[in-house]
């Protein structure tokens, strides 16, 4: 799902956002130098999936870019492409978009290390939590992720193998169904991280909801 369809929904997606995104032979290219590009990087059994790389700085001598997978959901290919787009916008792009235009908290929420609810240890940005699936389910999950924030969990399951020369670290937190989980380290399955997430007593719905956030780990910050 990587055709001229799914990057004009992803192009319009981040332009409801930050204006002044355009499609090019290359991808999308933003303000400042900003470049997302769509791929397949991984199998999928789901037609709707994609695989997104936000890069910071597309012409920077250090080039920064993390991946990361969104499904979107639809009878046709241009609805899976919208909702792959507006589920990554409104968590995964907002992160990004807030380390690279504002870092005042206009995208999405700053945390510092001695936070509760943060990445203890860290300071990081943390994009929305979405829920979408069957019925009420995915408002109860998401009810419950606020209620009970996961974070802290996935910082003491990561902690011994993140380190500051590798940040920044992007973590897709995705969760629901009977049990399904899934956290990505900079695009690549994390076994640990997703054992902790299996670990925490949130509700097991049918029909089945799901809820999936976004979280960009900057740099060590210290909790006391």
């Amino acid at each position: 799902m990587t055709d001229t369809i799914t990057y004009k929904a992803f192009r319009d997606a981040l332009n409801a956002l930050y204006p002044g995104w355009v499609v090019t032979p290359n991808g999308l290219v933003g303000p400042g130098g900003a470049a997302v590009k769509l791929a397949q990087r991984h199998l999928s059994d789901l037609e709707g999936h994609v695989d997104v790389q936000f890069v910071l700085d597309d012409a920077a001598p250090h080039r920064i870019g993390l991946w990361d997978c969104v499904t979107g959901y639809g009878a046709t290919p241009a609805n899976r492409s919208q909702s792959a787009a507006g589920l990554w916008a409104q968590t995964t792009a907002c992160t990004w978009l807030e380390l690279k235009y504002s870092q005042r908290g206009q995208f999405a929420d700053h945390y510092r290390g001695n936070e509760a609810g943060g990445f203890s240890g860290w300071h990081s940005i943390a994009g929305a939590i979405m829920g979408f699936g069957m019925g009420d389910s995915a408002d109860k999950l998401q009810q419950w992720w606020l209620d009970n924030p996961v974070l802290p969990t996935l910082a003491r399951a990561l902690n011994d193998c993140m380190t500051e020369q590798d940040c920044p670290y992007g973590l897709k937190i995705l969760f629901g169904g009977d049990c399904v989980v899934e956290v990505r380290v900079n695009g690549e399955h994390h076994e640990a991280a997703s054992a902790a997430l299996a670990s925490l007593p949130w509700p097991r719905l049918d029909p089945p909801g799901f809820v999936r956030s976004y979280v960009l780990v900057l740099h060590r910050d210290s909790p006391s």
